[in-house]
């Protein structure tokens, strides 16, 4: 019989139907591990995405699912990213409703910035992890098989007793060793986990009309060497929710037997939850040899944070299965004065080499701009627009993707952390803001305030029309291309 659940939430209410908007099905890296770390200590697991169960079957009701699951004692809910402040909720009533035996516990990012208040107004949330989850978890879920639990000697968790909520002192930090010990591969404690591999595969221009190909975002590490403006997963936030000092890598030898498990399960591409060249080479070179010398042929999806060296590249194309591949830069801007102020350090002229050796190779790229951040104006956005024109005149159409994206702040970011230091006004501050937030952007319609004019900061001195401006610009920018272009969504 299932004694531990794990529920991923949908960014909407529970059982409110399907909605073509924000579903936000990524799971976070962290919960294979944590679930089968449980499995590991003798705990029956079971799982379920909700937001991939109603990409799966639009009529899928949650409640009806967990009233299957009468006897689990501890339900898992992450609430990692700030979208689903208001779905984690949600499922956490529900589960409260139909298991009313069952105790909730929340963890993540998000959960932890505000954990003190989410505790103090929803009584539906019994627990909160604070920072790295592992032996917290692993703690707790043994506490709770005794009748009345011991809970002071739990390091980052917090919980309420007698109405007064209870913060235990944060002194566990995951280490390289402990991470290695985890499986971030198994999948099969989750309900329909080959359904939702097929919607973890990102798509390249040569491959999006294909079906079928799965993908996995695997956990490399966790941590990051910069801070970047918008970002709630930089050094400083690692440090100050987690205690974490600097990055904690897994070994070369454990991510490169996990992806061959990977490969021989037949997924077609992997990702990285962090970006390897921001490390040491010696450690990126381990781990695309390991890979060839294992005969690891699978396709790579990678997101980098800054820019990567050529040798990177070349090493990149030597290994991966580059037609179910894809490199994602996130330039932000044209102009390197508002790359450089949001964290992105790298010139014009870097990228250009970096560009030619990614076409060179035929590697399928997708480009991320922004058009909100601190700095960005007209004189700056038509350098946007110069740069992703030279970028489309360079790059085989047929491989190219390229956005320009409105940003939220994360919690914990530096512009929530310092908003004088960006020039701007910060307008989500609790947990209650995010909550609203994700619901008023859910019933937003087309008569109502544009979607990206709610991200959570205003400018101190731009004129009001100043995104509506830059927005015709790129969705007339994009009409002209021959590549895969994305206009400036009119919804969320």
């Amino acid at each position: 019989m299932t004694d531990v659940l794990y529920v991923h939430p949908a960014r909407h209410a529970v059982d409110a139907g399907y909605q073509d908007l924000g579903f936000y099905f990524l799971m976070p890296v962290g919960v294979i591990g944590l679930a089968n770390m449980l499995r590991q200590q003798g705990h029956h697991v079971r799982g379920i995405n909700y937001p991939a169960e109603l990409l799966r079957d639009r009529s899928f009701k949650l409640k009806p699912w967990l009233r299957e699951q009468q006897g689990a004692h501890l339900v898992m809910v992450d609430l990692h990213w700030f979208e689903h402040a208001f779905g984690a909720i949600s499922v956490a009533r529900a589960c409260r409703e139909v298991l009313p035996d069952a105790r909730i516990v929340l963890g993540g990012f998000t959960a932890s910035v505000y954990a003190s208040e989410i505790l103090q107004s929803f009584p539906e949330v019994d627990f909160i992890i604070r920072g790295d989850a592992e032996l917290p978890l692993a703690r707790l879920a043994a506490a709770l098989a005794h009748p009345h639990p011991n809970l002071s000697t739990i390091p980052n968790l917090s919980y309420r007793e007698n109405d007064r909520v209870i913060e235990n002192v944060r002194t566990y930090c995951a280490t390289s060793a402990e991470l290695d010990a985890l499986d971030f591969v198994t999948l099969d404690f989750l309900e329909h986990a080959d359904w939702y591999r097929t919607l973890q595969f990102e798509p390249t221009n040569l491959t999006r009309e294909m079906s079928g190909l799965r993908g996995h975002w695997l956990c490399i590490g966790r941590g990051c060497l910069f801070d970047c403006a918008f970002c709630g997963g930089g050094k400083e936030s690692h440090r100050l929710l987690a205690g974490r000092e600097q990055v904690t890598l897994r070994s070369v030898a454990r991510v490169v037997e996990d992806i061959a498990r990977l490969a021989h399960q037949g997924v077609d591409q992997v990702a990285f939850n962090l970006d390897p060249a921001i490390f040491e080479e010696s450690y990126w070179r381990a781990l695309f040899a390991g890979l060839r010398q294992r005969n690891v042929r699978i396709g790579i999806y990678n997101e980098h944070f800054q820019l990567p060296t050529l040798e990177f590249v070349r090493e990149f194309a030597e290994t991966a299965d580059i037609a179910r591949s894809e490199i994602a830069l996130t330039l932000l801007s044209g102009s390197e004065r508002v790359r450089r102020n949001n964290g992105k350090f790298f010139s014009n002229k870097r990228l250009y080499p970096v560009l030619d050796a990614l076409a060179q190779a035929g590697i399928p790229l997708y480009v991320y701009f922004s058009f909100n951040l601190p700095g960005e104006d007209e004189r700056s956005f038509r350098e946007t627009l110069r740069l992703a024109e030279e970028i489309a005149r360079m790059y085989p159409p047929h491989l190219l993707k390229m956005i320009n994206q409105a940003h939220t702040i994360d919690p914990c970011c530096p512009i929530s952390r310092e908003p004088g230091r960006f020039a701007v006004q910060v307008t989500l501050r609790r947990f209650k803001d995010y909550y609203a937030y994700c619901q008023k952007t859910l019933a937003f319609g087309p008569d109502e305030v544009s979607p990206w004019q709610e991200r959570g900061f205003t400018w101190r001195a731009r004129p009001d029309d100043a995104l509506e401006s830059m927005i015709r610009q790129w969705n007339a920018f994009c009409s002209r291309q021959r590549f895969l272009c994305f206009r400036v969504p009119q919804s969320w």
